[in-house]
């Protein structure tokens, strides 16, 4: 639900976490305040520290646990820089916890326990790795260094769904010895659902990501390289989705004798994933190169 936009950059609030508020008042109108207010402060650490990594920020939406932010940049490239974001929500949330302990311990001006436990609460949460709470975007950064985008995608969505599951068994138990309980069913369906979508948009994703990855070497004097051998016969989507963040990967490829029949960079990986069929083999791209050059002699 789009609330409006401030400087080019969409609000928004998730319609489940409307629903949750209305589940909720039966704490009280003033506790659904608190819970407002520490979701803010979690989603405006995030939002300070993109803006300080030099990120533009598109969209900003609240969530029943936390919120999600869009940018323009943040689509893989950078796993440290993904870290360093996806760390601030969670740290907002455990700093006002403890500034709002020592507040309440010796200023004394107003009861703030519901706040600090909700804010303790909010900030550890949303550190389980699992996609998409904070955790799980640190996870997936983390793995992609080692294993690709795809796979850490997978990984952090699989943890997600695991979550859910076991969010609904705590939800049902606990509901039997207080209904308020039972509101951990809609977050579980929620993470659920968040964590699939992951899955299911991860093709328009790792597009923006093969787009973003291209530029890097153009955009750095230098670069770390990631020297990879493979057959000719091997496709080239299989190629980039093995291709790491923060490197540029360069292919030697052989023949079936072992013998080196060429090399291919990364960038005309990418360019040919784009422009050609995704099941075309390495060795298929170096011929239609050396006949490409044929013809210009």
């Amino acid at each position: 639900m789009r609330l409006g936009s401030v400087k080019g950059v969409d609000l928004a609030v998730n319609p489940v976490f409307l629903l949750l508020c209305l589940l909720c008042l039966s704490i009280g109108f003033v506790e659904i305040l608190w819970v407002i207010l520490a979701l803010v402060l979690h989603e405006a650490g995030h939002v300070l520290m993109a803006l300080a990594c030099g990120l533009k920020l598109l969209r900003v939406e609240l969530f029943p646990f936390g919120g999600q932010i869009l940018t323009e940049d943040l689509v893989g490239v950078n796993s440290r820089r993904e870290i360093i974001v996806a760390s601030a929500g969670p740290a907002a949330s455990l700093f006002s916890s403890g500034l709002t302990y020592i507040m309440e311990g010796n200023l004394s001006l107003a009861d703030f326990s519901f706040f600090m436990e909700f804010n303790l609460l909010l900030g550890l949460f949303n550190l389980l790795p699992a996609l998409p709470l904070d955790g799980g975007r640190i996870l997936k950064a983390f793995c992609s260094t080692r294993v690709g985008l795809r796979k850490a995608t997978v990984i952090g969505s699989w943890s997600g769904q695991v979550l859910a599951l076991v969010l609904i068994a705590a939800g049902l138990y606990l509901g039997f010895q207080d209904p308020r309980a039972l509101n951990l069913l809609v977050i579980a369906g929620f993470l659920g659902y968040k964590a699939r979508e992951e899955l299911q948009m991860f093709p328009y994703g790792f597009t923006r990501y093969l787009l973003r990855k291209r530029l890097l070497p153009a955009e750095n004097d230098m670069a770390a390289g990631l020297l990879t051998v493979a057959h000719s016969g091997v496709r080239i989507s299989r190629l980039l989705n093995r291709i790491l963040p923060d490197t540029v990967a360069v292919i030697l490829v052989i023949d079936a004798q072992g013998k080196v029949i060429g090399i291919v960079t990364e960038r005309v990986l990418i360019e040919a994933m784009l422009t050609r069929d995704p099941l075309t083999t390495v060795g298929e791209l170096l011929e239609s190169a050396a006949g490409c050059e044929d013809r210009r002699n």
